[in-house]
């Protein structure tokens, strides 16, 4: 019965009316975890129903799984935090249904595609899109994230144009607008007493909800990230510390990662006297520099190098030494008497 908990509890959540305490709590055993297609089938009712050919990854099985879910749901409108253990799916069934969604990630990260658009989201950044369209998705074990979603009817009259939601938009948590419509929801929250007894009341905080939403999507070009130079590097250095191990780590995959254009992203490290390629290889070498105190004399420079994507061993030590002054191996005989970047 541990398997069924979640559709009895998204059920009740969905035909009461007005605003209520919503909870969903899915818990699998490795066993339950490697056919965890069949257990997703009842999340095609409730406010995850955009979600589907939902399954956990065969390398995240052999864990379990873990997914729940706390907040309120408002006639449609739901605010809740979220606990996802690793999860793979799709968001959005091409039906005039399904919701607006935001994904503002705390813990963990979130990969959403779309053809040849892609964008990773991880802490502090904020992802909103019309789950109308599919968007492919996977989730990192153990991410949490403040999930908001918004019934489709209400956020399209408000945004102008319906091409607005043509794509996804990806900011940072910090910026003003996010984080108004944010400290709005947590108002909301806190007055969940009256609103439990008024439809009126219910009604005026689902709509203003909604119109802050929409001008977060239609007042801001682009992914309205480019506004704020700061927002942009903090992102965009984000998405550098989760992929430093990655081949793909590039300018271009920052940007696409961030929501904003390359040009913007450059112009964004200027900014900071700094630029992509020079953040991400100061990071590398200060986890090469790691790897080899940890490992010492059993560290081979080549490997190191190669791990960290240095071109090749005489190149990782030639920036080794113009960082802490002394080749690797020096620094390994007596690190005390070389200079500490």
């Amino acid at each position: 019965m541990e398997d069924q908990r979640l559709a009895g509890t998204v059920d009740r959540a969905q035909h009461r009316e007005g605003s209520i305490d919503y909870r969903a709590d899915l818990s699998l055993t490795a066993d339950q975890a490697r056919t965890s297609e069949r257990h997703f089938l009842d999340w095609e009712r409730g406010p995850f129903s955009h979600l589907i050919r939902l399954s956990v990854p065969h390398f995240a099985a052999t864990r379990g799984f873990r997914f729940v879910a706390s907040g309120h749901l408002i006639d449609g409108l739901l605010s809740a935090q979220v606990y996802c253990d690793s999860l793979t799916g799709v968001s959005g069934n091409n039906l005039d249904r399904d919701p607006i969604v935001a994904d503002l990630v705390t813990s963990g990260w979130i990969d959403f595609q779309d053809g040849k658009t892609r964008h990773s989201v991880g802490p502090g950044q904020i992802c909103i899109r019309d789950t109308k369209a599919s968007w492919e998705f996977s989730c990192a074990p153990a991410t949490t994230a403040h999930v908001i979603s918004i019934p489709r009817h209400l956020v399209i009259p408000r945004i102008g144009s319906p091409r607005a939601l043509g794509r996804a938009y990806v900011s940072d948590a910090e910026v003003p607008e996010v984080r108004f419509f944010l400290n709005f929801l947590e108002a909301i929250r806190r007055s969940s007493g009256e609103l439990e007894g008024s439809a009126a009341a219910r009604k005026m905080a689902r709509d203003a909800c909604a119109t802050l939403f929409s001008r977060i999507i239609s007042e801001r070009p682009g992914s309205g990230l480019g506004d704020h130079p700061q927002a942009v590097v903090a992102a965009a250095r984000n998405v550098i510390e989760r992929n430093l191990e990655s081949g793909e780590l590039s300018p271009p995959m920052v940007a696409r990662s961030v929501g904003v254009s390359l040009r913007t992203l450059h112009r964004c490290f200027s900014a900071s006297n700094d630029s992509v390629m020079s953040f991400a290889r100061r990071r590398r070498l200060q986890q090469a520099h790691d790897e080899l105190v940890a490992r010492g004399s059993t560290a081979g420079m080549s490997e190191v190098a190669a791990r960290w994507h240095f071109s090749d061993a005489s190149h990782f030590i030639r920036h080794f030494k113009s960082v802490y002054g002394a080749t690797p191996a020096a620094y390994l005989k007596n690190p005390r008497k070389v200079s500490s970047p």
